[in-house]
């Protein structure tokens, strides 16, 4: 189904994503981490985790679901550090606690031509739950973490 044809109230989600991946877009493009990290919530540990947030379930798969609609119909354009970023500003305007976290690995052998020796990963949960980037967080090592509560 096309994000025309969809119902009123998730052509409204996918606007909203839209706007929120935009404006991640700016931030993480023309400013510098620092000037805006204190908006992602307060910094913990690494390892910090909740309990399970009493969310709705069907919204956070709703807000994943426009995300990634968004990202595929620009090509993939949006990077995990944008994605994660839309999805906490959707978060914290429902009040849902939420945690953004920042990991790191190192890179066994030359992915694509980089040179680079480590690579990043950004990834949303609530409390447990990953709702966004959590397929490819696998074999990062979490360095921060950018927690909102209610």
């Amino acid at each position: 189904m096309t994000l025309l044809k969809q119902p009123r109230a998730r052509r409204q989600l996918v606007a909203e994503a839209l706007r929120e991946l935009l404006r991640a877009w700016w931030l993480v493009r023309f400013r510098e981490f620092r000037t805006y990290s204190s908006a992602l919530g307060e910094a913990h540990p690494a390892g910090f985790t909740t309990e399970f947030a009493h969310g709705e379930v069907a919204l956070l798969s709703d807000i994943r679901w426009a995300i990634d609609a968004i990202n595929r119909t620009v090509g993939g354009r949006f990077t995990c550090l944008m994605q994660a970023m839309a999805g906490k500003a959707m978060l914290n305007r429902r009040g849902m606690e939420n945690t953004l976290v920042l990991g790191a690995k190192l890179k066994r052998d030359k992915e694509d031509g980089d040179d680079a020796p480590m690579a990043a990963h950004a990834w949303l949960r609530v409390g447990r739950t990953v709702v966004l980037g959590g397929e490819a967080s696998v074999g990062y090592v979490p360095v921060a973490s950018y927690h909102s509560a209610k």
